[in-house]
């Protein structure tokens, strides 16, 4: 894909949503405000929006979209959907920041976690997904952080 067919990651906008992303005609977004959900992503065109699950893609809801424009939506989701489901974690000798998959970024004080303190920077970066995505482990200190503690 190149020029505007291609996805452009645009970067943090309103002060309630995460990161937005465009694919000629769609815009894709995520809420930081709906914990309670799985990760997906909400998709709009004009007046027309929908969304979509993103651990198995799934149409969640849709409103003003044509059942083939639904189907058009849901393979650019599948498509980018490890891009769309990316988190990071980084580690400083001062902060631990979150880039979470709905867009959000969290950032807490090192002193929160006295292991994270004492660790080296090989074992702060062993981490892997924990409690069905939502929470992280690190096995090398056996720390465990989740997004809603």
């Amino acid at each position: 894909m190149t020029g505007s067919d291609a996805i452009d990651p645009l970067g943090p906008q309103e002060p309630h949503h995460g990161q937005h992303l465009r694919h000629s005609p769609y815009r894709f977004y995520f809420f930081s405000h709906e914990a309670n959900e799985p990760p997906h992503v909400h998709v709009d065109r004009d007046r027309a929006t929908c969304k979509f699950w993103l651990k198995e893609v799934a149409l969640a809801s849709s409103l003003g979209f044509s059942a083939a424009e639904q189907r058009t939506i849901e393979h650019l989701v599948s498509e980018h959907r490890p891009m769309l489901l990316k988190v990071d974690v980084v580690c400083t000798d001062d902060k631990l920041t979150v880039d979470l998959e709905d867009g959000r970024t969290i950032s807490v004080p090192m002193v929160w976690y006295p292991r994270f303190l004492h660790a080296t920077a090989e074992q702060r970066r062993d981490w892997e997904p924990a409690g069905g995505g939502f929470g992280i482990h690190w096995p090398d200190i056996d720390e465990d952080l989740s997004v809603e503690g």
